[in-house]
């Protein structure tokens, strides 16, 4: 069986997402499959070994028997590009990323690779995704946002690198699709993408829950220190507000699942957004103080013990509400809500058969 490999027209596309789905479908019909990250930009030390945190989530959500450096053979460190330019070594790493999908093939009978960005991620070190796909001679799925146009010219964009590595694509999947629209979408995204050269194997629609992280997220993306309400760390977060009027007219502002910023010598905010967030029926929210080189006593006896997590950060409330914006979490082990969610709308609204037939030759 060839192995598919998992693209994406940009970032945060969802192609974890798409690879979830595609490893619980391949296993509801009897396959053992394997999970690949040849090239990772996000990693974690396990065992004094650089992992990518997706090689990491899918060896534990799925049980897998292999060992985490074959599962994430490359993983890209800060200075790992300019190293490369300056002593470019490709055939190496070729040559590890190969040698571990054969060693992954010979124990599964299927693999699902997972790429890394857009089809030219990696170009800069000899590995874009059209290459290493090239590599591991495998099929290639394209995950593309929502939308009509827009999808269809970066489906296009990333179908020319691949047909240029002569790799097969089977198809695209619109990922995040506005629910009401998804019927119009679907159809006709699905009659212009033959008009380029592919064709449509679904459509996922926008699930908003999916998006949403919790305090503890927050802490460990950012490095910031947990002062109060360590216990509920895992409160999802579904909001943000920065609290920048009066105390007396923001608390109609702070809604159930808010995580508040406000600096950490605005004692009044700070009152305020306790006070709010413990009015609803169970602990829920965060706070986040920033400049907290300034937290004076008042505001410290304030936190003590109180059940809402508070995180403290040195940096400016402008620069902190700017970290979230527009942050996508990755999927954690812990999500096991959002992974069965994920598995569900990948069985509903993907054409499994379709790529099954073509893994198939």
């Amino acid at each position: 069986m060839r192995p598919i490999y998992v693209a994406g027209t940009l970032q945060d596309s969802g192609k974890t997402s798409i690879s979830l789905g595609l490893m619980q479908a391949l296993i509801d019909r009897g396959y053992s499959p394997g999970y690949m990250k040849p090239v990772g930009q996000r990693y974690i030390k396990y065992f004094g070994q650089s992992i990518d945190e997706d090689a990491y989530l899918f060896n534990r959500v799925f049980r897998l028997p292999d060992r985490m450096k074959v599962m994430s053979p490359v993983a890209i460190k800060r200075t790992f590009t300019r190293d490369f330019i300056r002593n470019p070594r490709v055939e190496e790493l070729e040559r590890a990323i190969v040698r571990c999908a054969e060693r992954l093939q010979k124990k599964h009978d299927a693999l699902v690779i997972e790429g890394t960005g857009h089809a030219g991620v990696g170009s800069c070190f000899g590995l874009s995704n059209a290459r290493v796909a090239q590599l591991l001679g495998a099929d290639v799925i394209i995950v593309g946002g929502g939308g009509i146009g827009k999808p269809i010219d970066e489906i296009n964009l990333n179908l020319a690198l691949f047909q240029q590595r002569g790799v097969p694509v089977i198809g695209a999947v619109l990922n995040k699709v506005i629910p009401r629209k998804i019927n119009e979408i679907r159809d006709i995204v699905g009659r212009g993408l033959p008009l380029i050269g592919t064709e449509l194997l679904g459509a996922i629609p926008y699930v908003s829950t999916l998006t949403h992280y919790t305090v503890e997220q927050v802490a460990e993306e950012f490095g910031y220190d947990v002062i109060a309400g360590g216990k509920n760390l895992g409160n999802v977060i579904e909001k943000t507000l920065v609290l920048a009027m009066k105390p007396k007219h923001s608390a109609k502002y702070i809604q159930k699942n808010t995580l508040v910023l406000t600096p950490a010598d605005r004692t009044e905010n700070i009152r305020t957004a306790i006070t709010t967030l413990k009015s609803f029926a169970q602990t829920n929210g965060g706070l986040i103080l920033t400049v907290a080189s300034r937290v004076d006593n008042e505001a410290r006896a304030m936190v003590q013990g109180t059940d809402i997590p508070v995180l403290a950060t040195k940096d400016d409330t402008f620069s902190a509400s700017s970290n979230l914006v527009h942050l996508e979490f990755k999927i954690r082990k812990s999500d096991t809500a959002k992974i069965g969610q994920l598995r569900k709308l990948f069985g509903e609204h993907i054409d499994i058969d379709r790529i099954l037939s073509r893994m198939a030759h």
